[in-house]
């Protein structure tokens, strides 16, 4: 019985990743069309109203890929993801409130943003302690003028979309520490960041603290192996935060959020194998800070 209803769970699935191909490839279409038509009014000597009608359309067509992906995404959230994130917690909540995951109580380095938003929360306790994931966005938003009308518009750009974890350590630390990756700039001008003795370990991130010295007796050779190990089987830039009250902040910069569908091209079967191997990926970074 429980074979057929998981058969039918992925016939159903896999109608709406069909659907939200096809939403994409008519919004795609639109957007194109509207792009089109906005150009035409430009060249020809700014005719606000070809300009106004291209803008209206480009939208709408971002609007329908948006909400067919947003569809299918939360299809995906709805039947795939209670199983999954059950058979590794326990006392699971789907989008339990309040939250207590919060992108700014963390030391992590992020892009510049106007806002931050959370989604697709879920609770539960890994191995006895409360965890608690979800994906955050992050949001530029300018203001322009545009030549050809004169009006003022405002631009939003998603600059980061990030799939989070917070664990409870149950236990209190002497200092707070970051971990995030090194870019090249970084390494160029040689950017303030603590040594830790492993060359390979330095090489690849960063390490803050207000302690140095209270940083490093957390951070012991046996948890930088494994960090770097990890740092071979990640999706994505990852960050690592554990605060004064044991609280320990994840951050993973994949581009996608938890159990997002993607590109729409993988089965049923292949998302279920993704998103496992996803959130054991997180299950097992808690692992290398539990027993610090």
């Amino acid at each position: 019985m429980e074979e057929k209803n998981r058969n039918m769970t992925d016939e159903h699935l896999s109608r709406q990743l069909r659907k939200s191909k096809s939403g994409k490839l008519g919004g795609k279409l639109l957007s194109l069309v509207g792009g089109v038509v906005a150009i035409a009014g430009i060249i020809l000597g700014g005719n606000i109203v070809l300009v106004v009608i291209g803008g209206v359309i480009l939208g709408l067509g971002q609007m329908v890929q948006g909400k067919s992906k947003g569809n299918a995404n939360q299809q995906a959230f709805e039947t795939i993801a209670p199983d999954i994130v059950s058979a590794v917690f326990e006392n699971v909540q789907m989008n339990p409130t309040p939250h207590l995951l919060n992108a700014k109580d963390t030391n992590i380095p992020l892009p510049s943003h106007t806002y931050c938003s959370g989604s697709g929360y879920i609770r539960g306790t890994y191995q006895g302690l409360t965890t608690e994931l979800c994906t955050i966005r992050l949001t530029e938003v300018n203001e322009f003028q545009r030549e050809e009308t004169g009006l003022w518009e405002k631009n939003e750009q998603e600059v980061y979309t990030g799939q989070w974890v917070l664990c409870e350590l149950n236990r209190e630390f002497p200092t707070w520490l970051t971990i995030w990756p090194r870019e090249r700039l970084d390494k160029l001008f040689s950017a303030k960041t603590i040594k830790t003795g492993s060359e390979v370990f330095d090489k690849r991130f960063n390490l803050s603290s207000d302690d140095e010295a209270a940083a490093l007796r957390i951070l012991t050779p046996s948890q930088m192996e494994r960090i770097l190990a990890l740092a071979d089987s990640s999706f994505g830039k990852f960050a690592v935060n554990i605060n004064h009250d044991g609280r320990m902040y994840l951050a993973v910069h994949s581009g996608r959020g938890f159990f997002d569908i993607g590109k729409g091209r993988e089965t049923p079967e292949l998302l279920r194998q993704r998103f496992t191997r996803e959130l054991q990926w997180f299950t097992d970074m808690i692992d290398a800070f539990r027993d610090v």
